[in-house]
Order: C-alpha cells, then sequence, then structure tokens
C-alpha cells in the first residue's frame, strides 16, 4: 500500500511540473518517515521508507514515458 501511494503522489507532484514541489515531496517523505522512526517506543524497519522512495520515484517516471508516450502518438 505505502508503494502505490508514494506512486501516486510522484504522479500527482510530477503533474505540478514544479521543481519545487517534486524537490518538497521527496523531502517531506524521508522527513515524516525518521518522525515516525524516533517518536514510537517500539523500534521499525527502514524499509517502508525505501518502498516509498522507490514508488515515489517510479511514479515520476511514469508520468514521463506517459507524456512522452501522449506527444509520439499520432492522431487518427
Amino acid at each position: 500500500m505505502i508503494f502505490f501511494s508514494t506512486m501516486a503522489i510522484g504522479i500527482a507532484a510530477g503533474m505540478t511540473r514544479s521543481a519545487f514541489a517534486i524537490a518538497l515531496v521527496a523531502l517531506l517523505i524521508p522527513l515524516v518517515f525518521v518522525l515516525a522512526l524516533v517518536l514510537p517506543p517500539e523500534p521499525a524497519s527502514l524499509l517502508p521508507l525505501a518502498i516509498a522512495v522507490i514508488g515515489f520515484n517510479i511514479g515520476l517516471v511514469d508520468l514521463l514515458l506517459v507524456l512522452f508516450a501522449c506527444r509520439r502518438r499520432p492522431v487518427l
């Protein structure tokens, strides 16, 4: 679920076409995970953070591929 959520966030951030928005989201994802690691008393894993970062990047790449495919496709 984390993967698909961050993939959707990557697509939404990419659709803004703002480098500031993409960079802000890219910084907020690890910040939220660090807070989640520090605040609870029980130990947590960093695997969800890696999954979230990978999902965000795949969302951005997915958006770029779709935009590229739409530009190259001839209109019938």
